[in-house]
């Protein structure tokens, strides 16, 4: 099923991405993160929520499983590995 977006909620899912991307430090705003916060916003909007504050929650919730899944874990632990060997 694809879902489609009038403009102004194109704009709001733009501007909720490019507020939580800067709220990621520097370092972790890669295209796969940036990707991810992004595909997850979409997925939101197809459910349906499209306020602000229901948008910009679950590209949080994103952000925290990049950090704190097993991903997330995953890339620490290799970041890790390069520093300590």
């Amino acid at each position: 099923m694809s879902a489609s977006y009038d403009p102004v909620t194109v704009a709001l899912m733009r501007d909720v991405l490019s507020k939580v991307v800067a709220k990621v430090p520097e370092q972790h705003r890669t295209s796969a993160n940036q990707a991810a916060i992004a595909g997850r916003i979409l997925a939101t909007a197809a459910q349906g929520i499209r306020s602000e504050e229901g948008l910009t929650s679950e590209a949080l919730a994103e952000v925290k499983d990049i950090f704190t899944g097993p991903a997330g874990m995953k890339r620490l632990h290799s970041e890790l590995s390069k520093v300590f060997g």
